[in-house]
């Protein structure tokens, strides 16, 4: 590999980083909105749920989306790269506290695939 190509590379791995982190922070809105709305209000368990997949559907559009205007080819596949590490993100902190990595493996696929999706159709709309 030459200078340039590696250069690029870094480049677009930076990109995706900041992507990652820029969903992560908006999740981090999401959820102190989300929880006061809890506090002030009586929200079933179904609606906490819903909700929770909903912000990472949203955070991983944003963050695709951003991915994708930084990427001018194949951005549906940065956004798709977006998504996973964003759910990986989450999955390496449940793991910092404790908790099982996969607890229930239907439920892990189906958020990768919620976040992975997400963040694919953020950098195809991009």
């Amino acid at each position: 590999m030459d200078g340039i190509s590696y250069k690029k590379w870094m480049d677009r791995i930076g990109r995706v980083l900041v992507s990652v982190i820029i969903a992560v922070l908006l999740t981090m809105l999401f959820l102190a909105v989300f929880a006061f709305a809890m506090l002030k209000g009586s929200l079933s368990a179904s609606v906490e749920k819903i909700g929770l997949i909903v912000m990472s559907v949203i955070a991983c559009f944003v963050g695709g989306f951003f991915c994708g205007k930084k990427n001018t080819k194949k951005r549906y596949l940065w956004g798709l790269g977006v998504g996973a590490l964003y759910c990986l993100f989450f999955s390496v902190i449940r793991v910092g506290m404790g908790q099982p990595f996969m607890a229930d493996k239907t439920a892990f696929f189906t958020t990768l695939l919620y976040c992975a999706a997400g963040g694919m159709l953020g950098g195809m709309l991009s």
